[in-house]
């Protein structure tokens, strides 16, 4: 987990960078966006089953984040949108 969400911190620091460069496209954005939602739920997944039944208790912070992350894949444009939108930027 600690790798991936390195490797995705780099990602999303690289995409603030193109962005105030101007040259932050859709499909970048469309990129950022569903990579780090769908790491975000594998993580949370992964720390719920480390917590055990703790995970969930809405006392414990791990279950407060276990609900928050499902809606990321969802508002701002679903996982699949964000597929289609790369799909189509690769012009096969």
């Amino acid at each position: 987990m600690a790798t991936e969400i390195e490797i995705a911190q780099h990602f999303v620091e690289k995409a603030v960078l193109e962005h105030n460069a101007g040259r932050f496209t859709v499909q970048d954005a469309a990129m950022a966006k569903w990579w780090t939602t769908e790491l975000q739920k594998r993580v949370v997944d992964s720390c719920v089953q480390l917590h055990g039944g703790y995970g969930y208790m809405l006392e414990y912070p791990v279950a407060k984040a276990f609900l928050d992350s499902r809606i990321q894949t969802i508002y701002g444009g679903t996982t699949e949108v964000m597929k289609e939108i790369i799909g189509r930027s690769l012009g096969v």
